[in-house]
């Protein structure tokens, strides 16, 4: 039996869909480029170039079905690392758990499409590509409002204890390039002269950026950190604090940025 394979069909279908899934992969990691343009020039350049992959692997002669499986395995493999610049087993292995849920959810959504819509590529392309944006808005919105939570903070270092107010922000994208640690900021003021902030064994440097440029951030390790949130106190211990040299917030009504992964790998101390 012969068939007739539309390679231009076959090239949207597969960069529309791997873009979708790229989407929400990323939208579930927190993943961010320095700009929304790089974010999105990214996303559109691997799921071409997955696109193309899998139409040369397709196409290959004298080739059984497990070794094109694996090829095309090993090439989303090799997507995942090198648009969102993977360092971190933990954090691969993330990745692909999310980019597998993402095609779940996907097909979940196309399931329930009309059979004569899903016999148009063009179809299922602007459909999948608008599940996706749909869940991506819907996921943010939510973690925004869930996450941006101004609370208090309680820094510990020997017998010195620091009270500050403290905002939850999903925006803060910090991690110690050494062992991939969420990294807070501090303004300086808040430690300076209260902690010694220059000794080597506590002396790190975060590299950041940002709209404006990117950098490195000097950041120190503290004893222990207490968060109180709804009733609830969480402790964390060796926290990673990088020091702003000015205000982080105009109004002045919190003066610590937390990381978002520390409250979902929180360990609880205690409650009231």
């Amino acid at each position: 039996m012969k068939y007739i394979v539309y390679i231009d069909r076959l090239f949207l279908l597969q960069a529309v869909q791997t873009l979708a899934l790229l989407l929400l992969t990323g939208t579930f990691l927190n993943w961010r480029a320095p700009s929304a343009a790089a974010s999105v020039l990214r996303l559109v350049l691997g799921s071409g170039a997955e696109a193309l992959f899998f139409c040369a692997v397709f196409l290959l002669p004298g080739i059984g079905s497990l070794p094109k499986k694996l090829l095309l395995a090993a090439g989303s493999l090799a997507g995942l690392l090198l648009i969102f610049r993977i360092r971190l087993p933990g954090l691969l292995l993330r990745a692909v758990l999310f980019y597998c849920t993402a095609g779940f959810l996907l097909a979940g959504a196309l399931y329930a499409v009309p059979a004569f819509l899903r016999e148009s590529a063009a179809a299922v392309s602007a459909l999948m590509l608008a599940a996706a944006s749909a869940a991506v808005l819907f996921w943010k919105r939510e973690r925004k409002r869930r996450e941006q939570t101004v609370v208090t903070a309680e820094l510990i270092e020997g017998n010195v204890r620091i009270v500050t107010d403290a905002l939850i922000d999903s925006g803060n994208t910090l991690y110690d390039p050494i062992d991939g640690r969420p990294v807070s900021v501090v303004e300086r003021g808040v430690l300076e002269g209260r902690i010694e902030l220059e000794r080597p064994e506590r002396f790190r440097l975060v590299p950041y950026h940002t709209l404006g440029g990117r950098g490195l951030m000097q950041a120190v390790e503290i004893e222990k950190m207490k968060v109180k949130r709804e009733g609830q106190e969480m402790l964390f211990e060796h926290a990673l604090l990088a020091l702003y040299n000015g205000e982080v917030t105009k109004s002045g009504s919190y003066r610590l940025i937390l990381h978002p992964a520390l409250l979902q790998s929180e360990r609880r101390h205690g409650h009231r």
